[in-house]
């Protein structure tokens, strides 16, 4: 029994519309449009607080429980005519057999006929009274070539591999219908309305399909063009496109890649490969429910679209709206960390024999226990795929019951990323500080000028994912006099991607840093845009270079420290960041962990580009020794890597001031806004919060020398 839905983007303009997709068990279900407030239920602090949007009406649909088609495949945008004799040729790398059913490779779908791998992983032929199958499984993860020859008089398979002598069955001839289309990692497809559900979804990398006709070639797909495309080209001159569902793995290394050979673009013809997944998704294709109408002068906020249903759980779905085109905006904007979001979405860490590696036990919730019940709703950047490699692309077009406003993380208990991101939406409304919203969707979207209107620009909690253009509309924004407060930790941490076209769909790549998983060797170069992936310090834009700090060490217990302020911060330059503050040591309090300095935290470091004026205002007090460096800043293996004998793992408070009058403003800690509703907000962090946002907004005439207007 539940409820629960998706929209069909994270952000919209106030007057645009929004569609709803709905899965529940009870059919009438109720929507309604709340807007958020503050997310964190703990009763330290303000509570799960909504204000209804009487504006919006109210609407009663019907819904019904909905299936998610999962997994990638390939189908032909046309017929192929067939003819009497048909060859297909293809090479493929299996992964991981299925338990029970066929496996397909290769299939004409009109023709009744079949190539794949049967459940012991034996190659398999099956066509109309005719059936082949190899005596022996094919080795995984080595490159088989497979031949299929049919017509009247025979039907051939051979299989060659490196790996074992060239094998050859013989079946007596059929005859083909005359058309069929082609279909690619998939035995079938079961069509159901609008959904196509992909049935012996293959595992692993196929390359080089090629189908001769009579002699001629009639198709061959080019898997190494157009890697940052959802489609293949036919580079036959037949015109038979292949088209890819479900976003199966680009940019993968082929047959006949080497190892000196790392980018594919400098050898395009060693990544002639896809790599197709059983449990890859990119949109769950659920059919609109409903259809929410933005009145045009609804004020930008963070928002949901409330589902309810009786005697299930509500269904908070976050919808972040901006101003209507060409309404005034406010003086500071909030960037929702949505890139973040989308890379953590549904992560199934609990369920396997994750090690805590903290004194807090692990609690799940409803949240984990949707996502571990519905594995058809698809993993993140933090899982593997169910044959061991990992997730390159994550998608927001499908349920993500871990980005919602009361979500409590199973590693803490307490909020993280979005419901996190709401304490300084709570701060803002209660400091009567009027404020737009945006996602970093739209940050890189709209890189070059999103950020022009507002003066103060504020992060979410844990801004980990980003791309180029997100980094420059920061660094644009502080050289043209603007304000920017870093309010989190492990932030601008992974070369991230969207695909030109899907900006739902993130590509990462991981083989270094604080990771889960490892790209193979030659495929940490993203397909969506060609770029290395990574981590941004290893590109040389670490962190540090513009907010002072970067990603230094991570840990959980059960009491994080605060800061203590350094002597430099009671100069007379800095000391208005403290007006009104007299404690030497602030934030030793919070709804996090109990303190402002936990979870991933982040330091200055000059090698890495802290600029050598950067204002250190504090450091976190010490840190117990479940906090650990970063895998990058170890260089030799110590037992005192940890933060009872390791300073380096620490937050540092920093504020950075550039020509022009700009100036960041960093925390270095992601649990850091945990502190701010604490004694509804009497207390020393929103005291500071405030004193730098009001400095910040005040430095209007510095926008106005450098920009000519407000």
């Amino acid at each position: 029994m539940y409820l629960i839905g998706y929209l069909s983007a994270l952000s919209f303009r106030a007057g645009e519309d929004v569609n709803v997709m709905i899965s529940s068990s009870v059919s009438a279900v109720s929507v309604a449009v709340v807007r958020l407030i503050h997310g964190d239920d703990n009763p330290a602090g303000p509570g799960f607080l909504y204000q209804p949007v009487d504006t919006i009406a109210t609407q009663t649909v019907l819904a019904q429980e909905q299936d998610t088609p999962i997994g990638s495949w390939a189908t032909s945008d046309a017929m192929l005519s067939l003819g009497q004799h048909c060859t297909i040729t293809l090479s493929i790398w299996p992964t991981l057999p299925a338990e029970s059913e066929v496996q397909g490779l290769f299939a004409l779908p009109d023709a009744q006929l079949v190539l794949g791998l049967d459940s012991n992983g034996c190659v398999v032929f099956c066509a109309q009274n005719q059936t082949l199958i190899t005596s022996a499984p094919l080795a995984l993860r080595q490159w088989h070539h497979l031949t299929l020859d049919v017509s009247p008089s025979h039907c051939r398979l051979t299989v060659q591999s490196e790996a074992i002598p060239p094998i050859q069955l013989s079946a007596p001839g059929i005859i083909l219908k005359p058309r069929s289309t082609v279909l690619l990692a998939a035995r079938e497809i079961d069509i159901r309305g609008a959904q196509r559900f992909p049935l012996g979804r293959f595992n692993g990398k196929i390359a080089r399909p090629v189908i001769t006709v009579e002699g001629q070639i009639a198709a061959q797909w080019a898997f190494e063009q157009q890697m940052h495309c959802q489609h293949v080209p036919d580079i036959s001159g037949q015109q038979l496109h292949l088209q890819l569902v479900n976003a199966p793995t680009r940019a993968m290394t082929g047959p006949d890649w080497h190892d000196d050979v790392l980018d594919w673009k400098t050898d395009p013809a060693c990544y002639d490969a896809i790599y197709f997944h059983d449990d890859d998704l990119e949109n769950a294709c659920w059919p609109v429910s409903a259809v929410v109408s933005l009145p045009a002068n609804l004020s930008s906020g963070v928002y949901a679209v409330r589902l309810q249903a009786a005697g299930l759980a509500d269904d908070f779905i976050p919808l972040i709206v901006r101003p209507a085109a060409g309404a005034p905006t406010a003086n500071i904007v909030m960037v929702m960390a949505s890139y973040t979001y989308i890379a953590y979405a549904n992560e199934h860490l609990t369920e396997g024999e994750f090690e805590q590696g903290s004194e807090i036990p692990v609690q799940t919730g409803d949240w984990e226990d949707l996502v571990a019940i519905h594995q058809e709703w698809g993993k993140s950047h933090y899982d593997l795929h169910n044959d061991g490699s990992g997730v390159a692309y994550s998608s927001s077009l499908r349920p993500i019951p871990n980005m919602r406003p009361n979500y409590r993380f199973w590693g803490f208990h307490a909020p993280r990323r979005f419901s996190a991101d709401l304490y300084m939406v709570w701060f803002l409304t209660q400091q009567g500080m009027p404020f737009d919203v945006i996602t970093e969707h739209d940050l890189h979207n709209e890189s070059t000028t999103v950020l022009s209107p507002y003066q103060t620009v504020i992060t979410g909690s844990h801004p980990e994912y980003y791309s180029s253009p997100m980094l420059d509309a920061y660094e644009q924004h502080v050289a043209r006099g603007g304000g920017l407060l870093y309010l989190g930790g492990d932030g601008f941490y992974w070369v991230t991607t969207p695909f030109a076209g899907l900006p739902h769909l993130l590509e990462v790549r991981k083989s270094e840093g604080l990771r889960h998983w490892d790209a193979a060797p030659g495929e940490r170069y993203h397909a969506s845009t060609g770029e290395p992936g990574g981590i941004w310090r290893s590109r040389g834009r670490s962190a540090h270079h513009l907010f002072g700090v970067g990603m230094g060490g991570h840990g959980w217990d059960n009491k994080a420290p605060g800061y203590r302020r350094s002597a430099r911060s009671y100069d007379a330059d800095v000391a208005w960041v403290f007006d009104g503050i007299s404690e030497e040591v602030v934030g030793d309090f919070g709804l996090i962990m109990n303190g402002t300095s936990g979870d991933e935290i982040d330091r200055i470091d000059y090698r890495y580009g802290t600029p050598a004026h950067a204002i250190v205002l504090a450091s976190s007090e010490p840190h117990s020794e479940w906090y650990v460096p970063v895998p990058e800043d170890v260089t030799t293996v110590s037992n005192k890597l940890n933060a009872r004998y390791n300073h380096d793992v620490r937050s540092d408070m920093v504020l950075v001031e550039h020509p022009g009058g700009g100036a960041v403003f960093s925390v270095g800690s992601i649990i850091f806004t945990g502190a701010v509703p604490v004694n509804q907000g009497n207390n020393n962090i929103a005291r500071l919060l405030r004193n730098i946002i009001q400095n910040f907004n005040a430095r209007t005439r510095y926008r106005t020398a450098n920009t000519g207007k407000e």
